[in-house]
């Protein structure tokens, strides 16, 4: 009796169907700009719509421009009188901020972002209120921006930008204060309490007064990055990049203030640095590492979209900045320092009515179903 072998693969045709067409990573590098020679590790970011701007850990610090449409270095500033950066740099109305962290008291210059010249004297913070080793600084987009300060307190200065004049503290409970975020309400302080605690302290802005705190649970660590889903209103959520193997992001409602989920990032290890995206609605994640990688989480529904991992020759990457909501820059800690740009493109267009329209995936999931076309083949023996 004769047999013939049939191949059907009904079901590898109809997921080829749905899988077909596999969606652009929505965020690429594009280039990478080396600084100059004495412009190193690059410890702080920030943007001014425009243009990033790096500060390095070195003494004197020195800021550094790149511009935003090209990455070519477009600038530097020695910024005498301040030692190390780590974390402490904001932006606001032409001006960039910028504080040290390896001196007590510490100190805060303001420069101009076009001129890169410093446009007020260096403000002395006070060595009383332990206003020292400065991790993160944040400004409410109108009148004040705000250090966290750790010496032996964790404390938060409040000092007014148009004249650079320290205006008040608010003392937190004894612990490391490690990273900001603001909303128009209050600060969130990314922070290690006394008692090994890791957890975000709520700052309430119109009193300035320490409000409640979220612990973590177990597993998650330090949370270097920090960022809410709004600036000039009241925020919804709060996500803080946990530095842990691998990395994690928490998500904590607002209002109540509350953790409400985490979300672990296989794809990459110990989270340093968020930064967020108001047009595409994505946050991003820098890994500690090297080469450095970038997650893309997408805020609707809290997932991972791609993960673009760096080139060789550039090395760990800590902070990075949002220059627009089409770009991102990330600054490595290189001898001499690298920006390393990133395009944050739109979604590619739908075309209406199909099938393979449905759904997209990136590349690892690309390969995954690959796999199930192979493992849905099945041959039929007829006789």
């Amino acid at each position: 009796m004769n047999k013939k072998i049939v191949v059907v693969s009904l079901v590898a045709l109809a997921l080829c169907g749905i899988f077909g067409q596999v969606a652009n990573a929505a965020i690429r590098q594009v280039s990478s700009t080396e600084a100059a020679n004495n412009e190193n590790e690059f410890y702080a970011a920030t943007s001014d719509g425009t243009d990033a701007f790096f500060a390095t850990y070195t003494n004197p610090v020195m800021l550094v421009k790149f511009s935003g449409a090209t990455n070519e270095r477009a600038g530097s500033l020695a910024l005498t009188g301040l030692e190390d950066v780590y974390g402490a740099m904001t932006s606001f109305g032409g001006n960039v901020f910028v504080g040290d962290y390896n001196v007590n008291p510490g100190h805060i210059i303001k420069v101009s972002a076009s001129t890169m010249m410093a446009v007020a004297p260096v403000l002395t913070l006070n060595s009383a209120d332990y206003e020292a080793e400065m991790y993160g600084m944040v400004n409410d987009g109108s009148t004040y921006l705000y250090a966290a300060c750790w010496w032996s307190n964790a404390v938060i200065v409040k000092v007014k930008m148009s004249d650079l004049t320290r205006v008040s503290v608010a003392t937190l409970v004894d612990g490391d204060a490690q990273a900001l975020a603001i909303d128009a309400q209050h600060i969130y302080v990314a922070m290690e309490n006394s008692n090994n605690n890791k957890q975000i302290t709520r700052v309430v802005l119109s009193t300035f007064l320490e409000d409640t705190a979220i612990t973590f649970e177990d597993g998650e660590e330090y949370a270097y990055g920090i960022v809410t889903d709004s600036v000039a209103s009241a925020c919804t959520f709060v996500y803080a990049g946990m530095d842990t193997y691998p990395g994690i992001i928490v998500k904590s409602s607002c209002s109540p203030f509350q953790r409400v989920s985490a979300l672990i990032v296989h794809s990459m290890d110990y989270i340093y640095y968020l930064a967020i995206d108001s047009t595409f609605h994505n946050i991003y994640a820098v890994s500690d590492s090297s080469p450095f990688a970038v997650a893309q989480v997408r805020l609707s529904d809290f997932s991972v979209v791609t993960t673009v991992i760096s080139n060789l020759n550039e090395g760990y990457a800590y902070y990075m900045t949002c220059v627009g909501d089409n770009s991102l820059f990330v600054g490595t800690d290189d001898y001499p320092a690298h920006s390393v740009k990133f395009s944050i493109d739109a979604p590619p267009p739908r075309r209406a009515n199909t099938t393979a329209d449905l759904l997209s995936v990136g590349a690892t999931e690309s390969k995954i179903v690959a796999a199930l076309v192979v493992l849905v083949s099945v041959v039929f023996v007829m006789a």
